[in-house]
């Protein structure tokens, strides 16, 4: 799969610069690739998976995450054939106006189908429990121990390690006294933090679902323990926003209004309150097809 370097544009809040980071183009160079950086690190997995000798990859998918789609994409790449547990919400097409999410989901399964993935229905509600439900799919139904199941939110140890390497580079050759980032899985930010941590810059992590800031602050800050050589400092910040809550701010470029959104309009309240310059760091945008 072709992946690439990412442009850093610039625009204004309030007459004052900010520089934002577009992760999300880095698959641009590949068609009906997902718009979502988390697949530097997918990418990587899943080669490393075929050259141990596996066949197929299944993951278990939400409502609004692009996860699945990168799986479905880059499985082919690696000889690997993709499962995609696809969650079923039982409800009235006359609601599905305010249940714009599933909107998502249904242009997701388009492009699961584009990749020729198998998809398997199962009833939708808590993850965890339908990941129960998928591994012993993989443990009873794939032959002779060739499938993987790959984790919730795919918090991959290649993604930080591949977005470190990106952060690092900026770390490197610009001044920024603070980034701003989007916190789902919290995977890409831990990756920016690592590679901020020898720089004297604030890293701000905005949840994109609210919820328990302080184990997963510290979950987080894990990546780089506190001490005096590595001064780069963490925060962690609830939105205030539900997972299937979106944000109705307006961005200047393309912005996921369920997850780097919110981050988004976080910064354009708090843009006189933090430190400059600030780089934004978007990890992934909407595609336009799609209509929410």
């Amino acid at each position: 799969m072709k992946l690439s370097d990412t442009p850093i544009e610039k625009y204004h809040i309030n007459k004052k610069m900010v520089d934002v980071k577009r992760e999300d183009l880095c698959a641009i160079g590949t068609p009906n690739a997902p718009p979502f950086s988390k697949v530097r690190g997918l990418d990587l997995h899943l080669k490393k998976i075929a050259k141990q000798g596996f066949s197929t990859v299944v993951y278990v998918e939400t409502s609004i995450s692009m996860a699945g789609w990168g799986v479905a994409a880059l499985a082919p790449y690696h000889g690997l054939k993709a499962i995609i547990f696809d969650p079923q919400y039982n409800i009235d097409p006359k609601q599905l106006k305010n249940k714009p999410h599933l909107k998502i989901l249904e242009y997701h399964r388009i492009m699961w189908r584009k990749f020729n993935a198998t998809i398997i229905p199962i009833k939708a509600g808590r993850a965890k429990v339908n990941y129960y439900i998928a591994r012993r799919y993989v443990n009873n139904k794939i032959a002779d121990n060739k499938g993987v199941l790959l984790p919730l939110g795919l918090p991959l140890q290649e993604t930080i390690e591949a977005t470190k390497k990106i952060a690092n580079k900026i770390a490197n050759k610009n001044y920024y006294s603070t980034v701003v980032i989007n916190v789902g899985s919290g995977t890409v930010c831990k990756g920016v933090l690592k590679g901020f941590e020898d720089s004297f810059c604030d890293v701000i992590g905005i949840m994109g679902r609210s919820g328990k800031v302080t184990s997963k602050g510290t979950s987080i800050q894990s990546a780089v323990p506190l001490v005096l050589s590595k001064p780069a400092k963490f925060k962690l910040i609830d939105s205030g926003y539900q997972y299937t809550q979106k944000s109705l701010a307006a961005a200047p470029f393309p912005c996921h209004p369920y997850y780097d959104l919110k981050a988004w309009e976080w910064l354009t309240k708090n843009i006189d309150n933090i430190k400059l310059p600030v780089l934004f760091w978007n990890i992934g945008s909407m595609p336009k097809e799609v209509e929410i």
